[in-house]
């Protein structure tokens, strides 16, 4: 990501609300507590909402995301909640996050260039474990034009048909595109097209 992308979000999460929430997406909550408590990987974390509920689960927690503001605020959220988590500042495309493997990889909302984007969703299939989980929510295409959330470009908005390419080699628990209702702060709120994605890394 480039320096002025960073600091747009620096900008935003710059407020003592949390931009988007203090609790975990739906699609986070609904799935984490019935998993086994391990390693797991965060991307694009932001403000820490989804990376603090992870460790109250009791899994290990790393955190990735290139906004010094957010790492800031996801600190306090953890601390508030009595819980540890490591908070990684770097870039997404050029991080190492996938130089070690994971039991649970969760991408939430992590909308990025077209162009980069399919190599990082590969990645991210390539650094699970076997048997480990991958939980991705994300605005589809059909989210265009609407107020309640998601890039405001078409081509950053995610098609359920690629993603599952992007992500060949996992075993696809849930796969949907659907309507949902967003309550997430003020950055996502109201009805939204999202694809909901649960998949896990088969074991050989």
């Amino acid at each position: 990501m480039t320096q002025e992308h960073r600091n747009n979000w620096d900008r935003r999460y710059d407020l003592p609300r949390y931009f988007y929430g203090r609790g975990p997406n739906h699609l986070v909550a609904e799935v984490l507590p019935g998993l086994p408590a391990g390693d797991a990987l965060l991307l694009a974390e932001g403000e820490g909402r989804n990376a603090v509920f992870a460790a109250g689960l009791g899994h290990r927690v790393t955190a990735w995301d290139s906004s010094v503001v957010g790492r800031r605020k996801a600190l306090e959220l953890a601390a508030d909640r009595g819980v540890e988590i490591d908070y990684r500042l770097g870039d997404l495309v050029a991080g190492d996050w996938d130089a070690r493997t994971w039991d649970l990889v969760v991408m939430c909302f992590a909308h990025l260039d077209p162009v980069v984007m399919p190599d990082v969703h590969r990645r991210v299939a390539a650094c699970l474990r076997p048997g480990g989980r991958l939980v991705h929510c994300s605005f589809s295409t059909a989210q265009f034009g609407t107020s309640s959330g998601g890039p405001p470009r078409l081509e950053w908005l995610h098609s359920l048909e690629e993603l599952k390419e992007q992500y060949a080699g996992l075993e696809f628990l849930r796969a949907e595109e659907k309507e949902v209702g967003l309550d997430e702060g003020t950055g996502h709120r109201g009805k939204a097209m999202v694809i909901e994605i649960v998949a896990v890394k088969p074991v050989e």
